[in-house]
């Protein structure tokens, strides 16, 4: 679908289309649609319309002009659902910063307030997604690495762009002007997120996840016990705590935390977020 700055984006539907309750599924920063692959055969299995998409300038969607900026995502979310679920219930679903496109959203849209029967966010911050350091050789070793890699790719993005040029495809980092391997019926996969994505479009996402201050949480207060966080126990990406953070702001939102998950909680326990999203659907399929 075509939006007004000109880029293209790229959904993906599964499911009856007269299901009772749409899905509409966000992913974070560098990875793509592929990264719901293990929850949409499940869900859509259950009779509800599962709406996946490609974020600009990932996977196969492409970048368009205006700036990058969590509202600029918000739009192009809230122009997909006009588009593709125009009426009836609506279940999203954000892991990282698709979580905060989804905060952002709620805050622009009061109107898509009432046809929201449950939202998931996973592993969201309350605030800014920093490098700073935290306790632990290798989480502060982590901590200098993307400190240093957001420095490089905002101050000196062509050298960047030479360098992942170089690169072997198998390289997550690798930058390439191929055209995608797959059709339009099916994502690429996860890894391959940034292959199209220009360094200076990497940095330009990375800023708007460190903007700082705590964002407003007036929609997501108003989903009152329709709202449930979840967090993994192991992420050094956005801690536990700060997904906690965000919870405590909304006192009737349910908070799951997962043992052992790390920042990949959607892939590597799937069947803990299809079993959210299970519960979060049940009420909307009744009405």
């Amino acid at each position: 679908m075509s939006l007004p700055d000109g880029a293209e984006l790229t959904a993906y539907l599964d499911g009856p289309a007269d299901a009772p309750v749409t899905l509409v599924l966000v992913h974070g920063l560098s990875v793509t649609a592929d990264l719901w692959r293990l929850h949409t055969p499940p869900l859509a299995a259950q009779g509800v319309r599962v709406v996946r998409y490609d974020q600009l300038a990932r996977g196969q969607s492409t970048r368009g002009t205006a700036p990058i900026r969590l509202g600029k995502l918000a739009d192009d979310l809230s122009f997909l659902i006009d588009s593709c679920v125009p009426h009836g219930p609506l279940v999203p679903a954000g892991h990282s910063m698709g979580g905060m496109i989804l905060q952002t959203l709620t805050t622009m849209r009061p109107d898509l307030l009432p046809r929201i029967q449950g939202l998931l966010l996973l592993s969201t911050p309350d605030g800014p997604v920093t490098t700073r350091p935290v306790p632990g050789l290798r989480t502060r070793l982590l901590s200098w690495g993307r400190d240093l890699l957001a420095l490089t790719c905002t101050h000196a993005p062509a050298v960047v762009d030479a360098i992942r040029r170089r690169l072997p495809r198998s390289s997550p980092w690798a930058l390439s002007t191929a055209a995608s391997e797959t059709g339009p019926s099916a994502p690429i996969a996860c890894r391959r997120g940034l292959h199209h994505t220009a360094t200076r479009d990497i940095a330009a996402f990375w800023q708007a996840l460190a903007i700082r201050g705590s964002r407003p949480v007036d929609g997501l207060c108003a989903l009152g016990p329709r709202l449930t966080l979840l967090a993994g126990s192991a992420d050094v990406h956005v801690p536990a705590g700060h997904t906690q953070a965000l919870a405590r702001r909304l006192p009737q939102a349910r908070f799951v935390l997962t043992d052992q998950a790390t920042h990949t909680l959607p892939i590597r326990h799937h069947h803990a977020v299809v079993e959210s999203l299970t519960n979060l659907l049940s009420p909307a399929r009744k009405h």
